[in-house]
């Protein structure tokens, strides 16, 4: 599988807010931003999947476009895309311009 489609793989399951997932595809010193948030670790973001999925807040639906990834060293990618995404309990999705940056590291992608 080339570095594009497993990049994708990963990005998509992320929305799935399976914690395990997370907190086996993200690097320890991650910092994920949100709109929402702000900067928030790692451990903050799995917390906040744990509230998410116990009120039941889960995407149902999630559309990738725009998708470019950008080879920065052969250890480092950046993933940018364009998402529509909507909740189960919502009408309609909300849109998004999303990056995300992998480093690979110990034979994996993990994201930054």
């Amino acid at each position: 599988m080339d570095v594009e489609s497993q990049l994708l793989e990963i990005e998509r399951k992320l929305w799935t807010n399976d914690t395990v997932f997370y907190k086996h595809s993200l690097t320890q010193e991650a910092v994920l931003v949100f709109a929402e948030t702000g900067p928030i670790t790692r451990s903050e973001a799995v917390e906040a999947i744990h509230v998410e999925n116990a009120e039941g807040r889960r995407w149902t639906q999630v559309d990738f476009d725009h998708v470019r990834i950008a080879r920065l060293t052969t250890a480092t990618c950046l993933l940018t895309y364009t998402v529509a995404a909507r909740r189960e309990s919502d009408s309609s999705a909300m849109s998004a311009l999303a990056s995300s940056v992998y480093v690979h590291h110990s034979g994996a992608w993990k994201l930054a």
